[in-house]
């Protein structure tokens, strides 16, 4: 159902005007949330309320006890976001049309416009306009870019050299565990629509950015003169690209060559086409974010299907590369249990647990301005209604027990299917233990 923030705002300034501004503002947000969790228009829950001019208190205790009614009934301390609701119809994303890669303009950087890989691409988009520009910086630098822009980006493509960011460490999140992770950022942006996505919160590009230079990379690697776990799945899907930049077959070579290091593609989608025209390597791994198939279809637009994330995974062990799955976001919902052990075990039916070179858990958790985002992009998303509050890193996330609870099954059901296969938590604060689920 449709839920017009305007009209709860104005009605709370109504009825309760000897409230403050952000006393209105906590009382409208929890008057929009409780009608969009319960399916319901928001005057059956004013019904209920303490009449005006009750205490404010007395008001954001029912609230708040409707709003997460596990963490009240457990007497939790509620740490909600009671950011202002501004949402803007025109935000929102068309998931009904998958959207084409297939760029109106293509942005050059000079210094590259004579590469290989330029010249592919140029032939590859035909009909793409194209601009020269000196740099992506300084094409970019003086312009603000909004959620319309990032709506847009599968239009435009920046064909740039890349000069400093070559290998990162990962950016776990403040007071989590360290993974040791090294980013490689061979690409920006993404075609998919995951409505979690943290690329939504990230709104400084008016479109897909990707590095001509791959031999930059290399080179930044053996300057390193030391082993790493590295991947490129920081800010861009690692593979949706790959028909375009050729990159996957060169990596294979690569790191054939340094086998105490691991590099890791990371996808949603099947594309593995120029992947598997090269045998494998067993320091090379292909991993794929895992979702029951009813989140994939309506959470993650436009992805590969569960069957063909399976089947292109078991194209890779075919081929002699290992895999890897990473349940990361969870999602909790109601009967989400069921879901996610039939997941593990039709992974498990396709793929033999020695093939597998780990498995991550990590839960859904997002900034206050990603959840703002969201609510814009995909106004009739579900993920948003579960309870979420403020988490050790600032960030919103299911309540500890829950996140506890969870994957203190997702290990079990795994542990069933293999005992050896390597399990660890991402992004979570350092005193969760898989062994405890606690």
């Amino acid at each position: 159902m449709i839920i017009n923030p305007e009209q709860i705002k104005t009605f709370v300034n109504t009825i309760y005007p000897y409230l403050g501004v952000n006393k209105q503002q906590e009382v409208s947000r929890l008057l929009f949330e409780i009608a969009k969790r319960e399916r319901i228009d928001y005057t059956e829950v004013v019904g209920c309320l303490p009449k005006p001019p009750s205490r404010f208190s007395l008001l954001k205790d029912y609230l708040l006890k409707r709003r997460y009614p596990s963490l009240a009934v457990k007497g939790n301390k509620i740490r909600p976001s009671f950011s202002d609701i501004s949402i803007n119809p025109a935000l929102q994303v068309d998931v009904t049309l998958k959207p084409q890669i297939k760029p109106r303009n293509l942005f050059i950087e000079e210094s590259v416009l004579h590469t290989e890989m330029v010249k592919r691409v140029v032939a590859q988009f035909p009909t793409s306009d194209i601009e020269i520009i000196k740099t992506y910086k300084e094409h970019t630098e003086k312009k603000q870019f909004r959620i319309e822009d990032y709506n847009r980006r599968s239009e435009n493509f920046y064909l740039v050299r890349e000069n400093y960011d070559f290998y990162k460490r990962c950016p776990c999140s403040s007071k989590s565990a360290s993974c040791g992770y090294f980013i490689v950022n061979l690409g920006s942006g993404c075609v998919y629509e995951c409505s979690y996505c943290v690329l939504q919160d990230y709104i400084n590009s008016p479109g897909i950015i990707l590095p001509v230079n791959i031999e930059d990379f290399f080179l930044a690697f053996q300057n390193l003169k030391h082993d790493i776990r590295c991947g490129s799945c920081e800010l861009t899907d690692s593979l949706v690209f790959d028909h375009i930049t050729g990159y996957s077959p060169q990596i294979v070579e690569f790191f054939r060559r340094y086998p105490k290091s691991t590099f890791e593609f990371k996808t949603k989608s099947d594309n593995i086409g120029l992947l598997t025209s090269v045998p494998g390597a067993n320091n090379i791994v292909v991993s794929w974010s895992m979702n029951p198939q009813h989140i994939v279809e309506t959470v993650e637009y436009f992805t590969a299907t569960l069957p063909q994330r399976l089947a292109a995974a078991q194209k890779c062990v075919d081929c002699e590369y290992r895999v890897a799955f990473h349940f990361d976001p969870i999602i909790y919902y109601p009967g989400w249990e069921a879901d996610y052990e039939t997941l593990i075990h039709d992974i498990f039916n396709a793929i033999d647990g020695g093939d597998i070179a780990w498995i991550s858990l990590g839960t859904l958790r997002m900034t206050p301005r990603l959840k703002k985002i969201i609510e814009n992009r995909f106004p009739d998303n579900t993920i948003l209604d579960e309870e979420f509050f403020v988490g050790h890193d600032g960030k919103l996330r299911y309540p500890r027990d829950i996140r506890a609870f969870i994957y203190k099954n997702m290990t079990s059901w795994i542990r069933r299917r293999c005992k050896d296969v390597p399990v660890y938590l991402c992004m979570e604060e350092k005193s969760m233990r898989l062994d405890q689920g606690t």
